[in-house]
């Protein structure tokens, strides 16, 4: 019985630091210029359609594997699209995952994303286009991510990256920059 108590002490503490540091960390995301700048953005009329670049705005602005999105405007879906090097990463990752696929330059589409209008996560006052990736076919690790985007200028939308760590309970862990 002691045991059980220690175990349950363990798992409360575990989840009271998740709750700490995502509350942190979200704080501190949604305190940066991105914020500001995302709040004042518009849902893309009309949404995007085909392949955008992109930039993301994690781990200081350092360059990463990620190359972008691409969007199927009529079916109302997406993916992300990597470089061999970070494909080469992600198939490591998430060998079950089935729907990787190469393009004739090298890089990888993966992770599918279904799109549609809501109101923001953390935002409930920003309409926004969701780009929601709890599909089965994805990964469980990448199913927990909920990504936003607002049209910022014409053909150029900043996005807001949400992962859930708990039921419920989403954190939110940087931005992204599309353009045409």
């Amino acid at each position: 019985m002691q045991i059980l108590f220690i175990i349950l002490i363990y798992f409360a503490v575990v989840i009271a630091a998740i709750v700490v540091l995502g509350l942190l960390n979200t704080y501190l995301v949604e305190r940066s210029p991105y914020q500001a700048k995302f709040v004042q953005g518009t849902v893309p009329n009309p949404p995007p359609d085909g392949f955008y670049p992109g930039i993301a705005h994690v781990l200081m602005d350092k360059q990463t594997p990620w190359l972008g999105k691409s969007f199927d405007r009529e079916r109302q879906i997406g993916f992300n699209i990597f470089t061999p090097a970070g494909a080469q990463i992600l198939k490591s990752a998430t060998p079950s995952y089935a729907k990787f696929s190469l393009n004739s330059d090298g890089t990888t589409n993966a992770y599918y994303f279904k799109t549609y209008v809501g109101k923001g996560k953390k935002d409930v006052n920003t309409d926004v286009i969701k780009l929601d990736y709890s599909s089965p076919e994805n990964p469980w690790i990448i199913r927990i991510i909920l990504d936003e985007i607002v049209a910022v200028a014409p053909d150029s939308y900043l996005g807001k990256i949400h992962v859930k760590f708990l039921p419920g309970f989403f954190v939110t862990v940087g931005y992204f920059s599309l353009r045409r």
